[in-house]
């Protein structure tokens, strides 16, 4: 084979690479540090702080001004817990089970001895806050 036809061989699996690269579109995120949002429209904000993540604010998003009252936030071998208590409603514990990129799997509690799971979606929309 002559080094033309060697050539364009090379140069056609490169571009059949990049394409499939492109194709991939953007990488997930490896980060529990985000906003995520539960079923219920709150959002809570979880950061990553002196090597653990620790929740910071929770908000109701459906009312702009609603910000629930964040009660505790604690990080124990890989398992994020918190508790926030949201106007009128009772107390909720929050406790992750799995995180891939952009979901959240979580098991909560509830002051009236409620439980279940969800899963949270992560969202870059903090209407809470004012974003948008």
């Amino acid at each position: 084979m002559d080094i033309r036809k060697k050539f364009g061989l090379v140069c056609m699996g490169v571009v059949l690479l990049m394409a499939v690269a492109c194709s991939l579109g953007p990488a997930t995120p490896a980060t529990m540090a985000g906003y995520w949002e539960d079923n219920d429209h709150n959002v809570t904000e979880i950061e990553y702080q002196n090597g653990q993540y620790v929740a910071v604010t929770t908000y109701y998003t459906v009312a702009s001004s609603s910000q629930n009252s964040l009660v505790s936030s604690s990080y124990e071998n890989g398992v994020l817990t918190w508790t926030y208590c949201p106007p009128a409603r009772p107390c909720i514990t929050m406790q992750t089970v799995s995180f891939n990129g952009d979901t959240l799997d979580v098991t909560w509690t509830n002051a009236n001895g409620e439980s279940g799971q969800m899963t949270l979606t992560r969202t870059e929309q903090f209407i809470g806050r004012g974003n948008s």
